[in-house]
């Protein structure tokens, strides 16, 4: 049954979860309990997608966590995204995603754009850039990617023209 299960998720997410989530794990430097506590699932939920006793995850927002979860893994073997960044991204996606896969089967907003509109659900723009201010002066890195985002650039974390 196992074999069937990984042919069904192969088809759904374009390679077996536990391969998916293997490789999510190896670049984001998470094992598996915090690779759910990221998506949002349970430890056991985790170890029957891998295991390939559950051929898909049926909680929408976690499906969509794992979209943006590899996405952001694709941006860090790039060079386009730091880890740091990438967990933020995974961290910022909200109910009402549409996306329940890893397959693209269609155009979508460009990477950038959808992790500006995911950073938008999370913060205005000027607790963004309040929080820059509080931050200058003991973690200024930090502090400068507030203000990218307080300013609606974040879309040059990922290489993108943002404003």
């Amino acid at each position: 049954m196992s074999d069937e299960v990984r042919v069904a998720q192969t088809a759904l997410y374009g390679a077996p979860l536990s391969e998916v989530l293997r490789r999510c794990g190896q670049v984001l430097g998470l094992n598996q309990a915090e690779l759910a506590r990221a998506l949002g699932i349970s430890a056991p939920m985790l170890s029957q997608l891998i295991n390939a006793h559950r051929v898909k995850i049926a909680n929408p927002l976690a499906a969509a966590r794992l979209q943006a979860m590899n996405d952001a893994v694709d941006a860090v073997e790039a060079g386009r995204m730091d880890v740091s960044v990438a967990l933020a991204a995974v961290a910022a996606v909200q109910a009402g995603g549409e996306l329940l896969s890893t397959r693209r089967t269609g155009s979508s907003a460009a990477p950038a754009d959808q992790l500006e509109a995911a950073l938008q659900r999370v913060a205005t723009s000027e607790e963004y850039l309040s929080a820059a201010e509080a931050l200058a002066e003991t973690h200024p890195g930090v502090s400068e990617l507030l203000r990218l985002l307080g300013s609606g650039r974040a879309g040059r974390l990922l290489g993108g023209e943002g404003g």
